[in-house]
């Protein structure tokens, strides 16, 4: 049964958190993009670059800082800070969720 935090509004689940951050998310994954946290600033240059609310992206490389996503056929390379303030889920865990 899921149950939600107040502090962080993130949905959580007997196994853990379902969302993590970009930062988090290991090399060669598929994930959605759920949410952010950061201004309006922050929202228009994600924005500006691709990476819009429910975006399916494919973390490409994830080491010392960097972390460079597949979006739409090209790429885009990100620095630690930004990818820890983007809220992601695993594509499988939100089809799973879609079936029962």
């Amino acid at each position: 049964m899921a149950k939600f935090t107040k502090d962080l509004k993130i949905m959580a689940d007997e196994v853990g958190l379902l969302q993590n951050s970009l930062a988090e998310v290991q090399a060669g994954q598929r994930v959605i993009i759920t949410g952010y946290h950061g201004g309006r600033h922050l929202r228009a240059r994600l924005l500006a670059m691709g990476l819009n609310l429910g975006r399916e992206v494919e973390v490409l490389q994830n080491d010392r800082g960097l972390n460079i996503v597949g979006i739409n056929g090209g790429r885009v390379a990100l620095g630690r800070g930004i990818s820890q303030k983007i809220l992601t889920e695993p594509v499988a865990a939100k089809l799973n969720l879609r079936d029962g």
